[in-house]
């Protein structure tokens, strides 16, 4: 019997060390995917005064209500950010991108009309129904409406990940931070904890997997 624990033990000890470099090389790989990631922060902006004048804002689309029904602070944000933003003359057109993969879920014409309410006509607003990941939403505003410069709008975790990604497909983009939700403090927290791992997802997608959006026309 004490030789059977001798030999687990001689295992265990063979197996740490293998299982300790593997942890280590996970971690400092997703530290450095956020840290490459967090660097695009340079052509971000929180201050609108600094901002210059863009042509055209790509609003990234997400869901006008949360789980529970009640209003989705991050969509509130955004459409502040693009009113407060038009109506200083920062920004000429809206290209408002988000998901339609079912009828009865449509952010792109939920966003219009919040905009609508606000006062932004709709001459200025041209939609996107096919942006179902930020990957699709940055990419199809050049391949599939012909905007290789604009300026994002949407909050400062996501911000930098999407002019990441949008940089990396040669598109000139700067990024407006939308106010950050004030309610349910430990969804925010959670929502910029899994921002971790998609950042680390943005940068395979980039540099290995060269995935592309699921309609490119």
């Amino acid at each position: 019997m004490k030789i059977e624990i001798d030999k687990v033990k001689k295992l265990i000890k063979k197996l740490i060390l293998p299982s300790v470099i593997v942890l280590l090389g996970v971690v400092l790989f997703i530290v450095y995917c956020n840290y490459a990631i967090m660097s695009y922060s340079r052509y971000c902006y929180s201050d609108i005064e600094q901002l210059p004048e863009m042509e055209v804002a790509l609003l990234l689309g997400t869901a006008q209500t949360n789980r529970w029904g009640n209003p989705n602070q991050y969509f509130l944000g955004r459409i502040e950010a693009t009113v407060k933003l038009f109506n200083a003359g920062k920004i000429k057109h809206i290209l408002i991108s988000g998901d339609n993969s079912r009828q009865d879920y449509d952010e792109p014409t939920a966003m219009k009309n919040a905009l609508l309410k606000h006062g932004v006509p709709e001459s200025v607003m041209t939609l996107d129904y096919a942006g179902f990941r930020t990957l699709d939403s940055v990419v199809r505003a050049k391949n599939v409406f012909g905007k290789d410069k604009y300026l994002v709008i949407t909050q400062a975790h996501h911000a930098e990940r999407a002019v990441y990604i949008a940089r990396k497909h040669g598109i000139e983009a700067t990024a407006f931070y939308a106010k950050e939700p004030t309610q349910y403090k430990w969804l925010v927290q959670r929502n910029r904890r899994r921002e971790i791992l998609a950042r680390v997802a943005a940068w395979l997608d980039i540099n290995i997997l060269a995935r592309k959006p699921k309609f490119e026309k």
